[in-house]
């Protein structure tokens, strides 16, 4: 091989090299005390790195930021560190809510801060489930079934109105004397009784707690270990998820 050949292999590979620097750059993980340092002159309150994955948008990471309880934020950083996306990214071509979508796999919530005072009961045992449900839902309906028959099993139900319709009908609900009973009565489509009036707080706190938890259908679960599922599950799922969920 002459020498000439040989210097030009070796400017190739130099070249070659050179060039692959920034893309060897972008390749690096970014770890969380980086995205940190990137985000705290940013974000002006407290707040923890949860998670870092590659984003929808290339060449970003995914920053998953824990803030108090039961808050979460994505932000979007530049694999160059440069620039930082704050909003939603929208996938045209599925229409779906791309960063909704994650802040929904992302989201949990400790079951102690529940207040089971706004919550009607049914059942006994030491698996408890807690369950956001439309007076008028279908799906919620027939999940109030499946769960009867489950056993070592308490669940609390969080009556949760998506609509002004369903609001009258949860306020009928509640302000009945066996509020159980009624709840069952209104799934299996029987028109109540006008119960009283009462202080119908509870509900308007169920909404403000789901609509943190970014609940926007019913029925939705919360298991013991703080996972949330949405949707109706028939029974062999249910009990699976309820394994592996409960946490005993």
């Amino acid at each position: 091989m002459g020498s000439r050949t040989m210097k030009k292999i070796l400017l190739i590979f130099c070249l070659s090299f050179v060039f692959s620097l920034p893309l060897l750059k972008n390749s690096f993980a970014l770890t969380k005390e980086e995205a940190t340092t990137i985000l705290k002159d940013y974000i002006k309150t407290e707040f923890k790195i949860l998670e870092i994955k590659d984003a929808p948008l290339e060449g970003f990471w995914e920053i998953a930021c824990g803030m108090g309880q039961d808050r979460i934020i994505l932000l979007y950083i530049d694999k160059n560190s440069r620039y930082i996306i704050s909003g939603e990214v929208l996938d045209r071509q599925t229409k779906r809510n791309l960063t909704l979508d994650r802040l929904k796999d992302l989201r949990t919530v400790d079951p102690s801060t529940l207040n089971l005072e706004n919550a009607i009961s049914m059942g006994q045992g030491k698996r408890k489930l807690y369950v956001f449900t439309d007076p008028q839902c279908h799906f919620c309906s027939q999940l109030h079934e499946e769960l009867k028959q489950i056993e070592d099993l308490q669940t609390f139900f969080f009556l949760y109105p998506l609509s002004p319709a369903s609001f009258e009908k949860a306020k009928s609900i509640w302000c009945s004397k066996d509020r159980r009973k009624a709840l069952e009565e209104t799934y299996q489509g029987m028109e109540l009784k006008t119960a009283p009036s009462c202080d119908t707080a509870a509900i308007n706190k169920n909404i403000e707690l789901g609509r943190r938890l970014l609940i926007d259908a019913t029925p939705t679960l919360l298991f013991q270990n703080g996972k949330i599922r949405e949707g109706y599950f028939p029974p062999d799922i249910l009990e699976n998820l309820l394994k592996s969920n409960s946490g005993l």
